[in-house]
């Protein structure tokens, strides 16, 4: 087992992209379903029906687990295998392949391979008695004979070719093998053994290719050195991090990371993935109170120095205290997830729509294009091209984009309809629709017509001289008319229905044109001024809809009143966020969510989700320290940059 370290890269590397989450579970066509090979850290109860010392079907183990049973889990609740699930939305929890309660649905879902103790070395898992990867990889074999039976050739080898697999292994094979028995070192220097477990990892993975599999998520190794029980047994009297544990750690890494690229070389059509769990890990431990901890040194299990598995027969009282857990607390999972997620803003919303094994353009078959309409927060250089006053195409802006040099994006570097298409393996940048340079292979794989000061109101654009939604839908059927040229009829409507757009806007609407002029106050009050600017985002998406979108994202309001600009025009001596404001981008939120729902009732072929960008960032705001030291001041500068 590996330290409560490890769960955040579950969030942090597959949070901001994993595939469209629905609530039928049959519908889930992104994602059909993940499927788990590894050790303790995902195993959810194989090892209960094997005869090994590695189990953990008792108390403590267990109790926070629905009921308050121990499972086989190496949690107290559950494991980040059942958290990936969760989210996606394909079910709650990844069932053990041994489990005897299995059923057909389970089969179509995904099922969990995993055998805590195993390794990429089979001398790891025999040493342990546990499933070998290849006993794994048998295991498969097996579970796809049962899926053909059930669900067909077809279906089977189009689950097969969608889901997630999640290889998650080798911590064992550097603490217990390599370190912990002379079996290995007599006939391996450490170089040599970590190119012996990279070549047995990628063995395996290309027979996962061969057996179907394309979207492989990998995990690194985290910092083996400052796991609690090795800075017990070899840390000194300070409990120091071991570093030679985690230098063969880091090696190993460097060696899989390379690999996993010759791997997609070889594979086109695969999309094998590195996760790196080493060195935010590493820094959270180097540095507890930056992320909220107090300590970093001790397991959530007994004294948290020493005790595992069968050792552990009592767990700490505050999970919150304790960063490194070998029995990883579920609770610390879950605040882990929320905590480490520094572009959450941006990225909160993608539990939805992102891919995070998706294959780069033109392969990309989950989203083959993406499409921003918007404000300044998205706007990739639009207003470049008409005459406006709101332009950001000026030093400082652009200074650490490539080149160094303005683009017309209201930031210093990329604004976050770039990193979605980056993010998605689509492209680096997102280009303006209006630019003279496009061309046809962005018009494929998708632009940007956002436009900064624009908004849902007319009126917004107009005073700036921006776009506004009706020229950007303009715009937009534009576009389709040039792509019906370029990829035909068919081709186009395909795009069009499985593209992901995404609307940024209302900002402007309520700091600039509503509380900084008088012209809609004299006639609106917040009230039905909010039910305008809803309206007019309804008539936008239904008229995307109209032209083959389906896949649709629209954001919420922010806490507008906590914006810097408005805490010093209007915050007072102190700064204070203005409540007013807040309470206008609430109201706003939750008309535009309910309507939302509306329409989603009444197209139920399309999937238009609200995004909430208002309570964490409120949260930010208002306690930064919360976050870490320089949380307060970050945040300001990038929403003063426009990030």
């Amino acid at each position: 087992m590996q330290c409560l370290c490890l769960f955040l890269t579950v969030f942090l590397s597959l949070l901001c992209c994993i595939a469209e989450a629905v609530i039928n579970l049959p519908k889930n066509s992104t994602i059909p379903a993940v499927i788990v090979f590894g050790d303790s850290i995902v195993d959810t109860g194989n090892n209960n029906n094997m005869k090994t010392i590695f189990k953990v079907n008792y108390p403590p183990y267990g109790q926070d687990f629905m009921g308050g049973k121990p499972t086989g889990r190496f949690s107290d609740g559950k494991v980040p295998s059942d958290l990936i699930a969760e989210e996606l939305g394909i079910k709650a929890l990844v069932p053990a392949y041994f489990d005897p309660a299995l059923q057909a649905q389970d089969l179509l879902t995904g099922v969990n391979f995993a055998s805590g103790g195993a390794g990429y070395d089979p001398l790891t898992s025999d040493l342990a008695s546990v499933l070998s990867l290849s006993d794994q990889l048998e295991m498969f074999k097996d579970y796809i004979t049962k899926l053909k039976q059930i669900a067909g050739e077809e279906r089977t080898s189009s689950i097969l070719s969608k889901s997630i697999f999640l290889l998650v292994t080798g911590s064992n094979d550097i603490i217990n093998t390599y370190f912990g028995t002379p079996l290995r070192k007599s006939n391996y220097d450490i170089s040599s053994y970590t190119d012996l477990l990279v070549s047995y990892g990628s063995s395996f993975l290309q027979d996962l290719y061969k057996l179907g599999a394309r979207r492989i998520a990998v995990f690194g190794l985290p910092p083996l050195g400052c796991l609690p029980s090795q800075r017990t047994l070899k840390g000194g009297a300070e409990r120091e991090c071991v570093e030679i544990y985690n230098q063969v750690a880091d090696l190993f890494n460097k060696k899989l990371s390379i690999e996993l690229n010759s791997i997609n070389s070889q594979f086109p059509d695969a999309r094998v993935k590195y996760i790196d769990i080493y060195n935010l890990p590493l820094d959270i431990i180097h540095n507890p109170q930056k992320y909220g901890f107090r300590i970093s040194n001790k397991g959530c299990c007994g004294t948290g120095t020493i005790e595992v598995a069968f050792l552990c027969k009592y767990t700490c009282s505050d999970a919150s205290d304790a960063e490194a857990a070998l029995q990883g607390r579920e609770t610390a999972m879950q605040f882990l997830k929320l905590k480490l997620l520094p572009f959450y803003t941006w990225f909160s919303f993608s539990l939805p729509f992102l891919s995070c094994i998706a294959e780069a353009d033109p392969k990309n078959i989950t989203f083959p294009a993406i499409f921003f309409f918007g404000d300044s927060l998205v706007d990739t250089g639009n207003n470049n091209y008409i005459s406006t006053i709101a332009n950001a195409n000026y030093p400082p802006y652009g200074k650490d984009f490539t080149g160094g040099k303005p683009t017309g994006r209201f930031s210093n570097g990329k604004v976050p309809s770039d990193l979605f298409v980056e993010e998605l393996g689509i492209k680096p940048v997102l280009p303006p629709y209006l630019d003279p340079t496009l061309k046809a292979e962005d018009l494929i794989t998708g632009v940007n017509f956002a436009s900064g000061g624009a908004g849902y109101d007319p009126m917004t654009s107009h005073i700036v001289s921006a776009l506004s939604l009706t020229k950007q839908l303009e715009l937009f059927k534009d576009y389709i008319t040039k792509l019906k040229k370029i990829a035909g009829e068919e081709r186009t409507s395909t795009i069009l229905r499985e593209c992901l757009i995404i609307i940024v806007l209302g900002s402007n609407d309520i700091t600039n044109t509503y509380y900084g002029g008088t012209l809609r106050r004299s006639h609106y009050d917040i009230y039905s001024y909010a039910d305008l600017l809803v309206s007019y985002s309804s008539g936008f998406v239904q008229d995307l809809y109209r032209l083959g979108a389906r896949r649709i994202g629209v954001f919420g309001l922010a806490p507008l009143g906590c914006l810097p600009s408005q805490r010093t025009l209007k915050g007072g001596a102190e700064r204070e966020c203005v409540e007013l404001y807040n309470q206008a981008a609430q109201l706003f939120n939750d008309k535009l969510s309910a309507e939302l729902i509306s329409v989603n009732n009444r197209f139920p072929d399309a999937r238009m989700i609200y995004m909430d960008i208002y309570d964490y960032p409120f949260d930010l705001f208002n306690n930064p320290n919360k976050y870490g030291k320089d949380s307060e001041l970050q945040i300001k500068d990038a929403v003063d940059q426009g990030q």
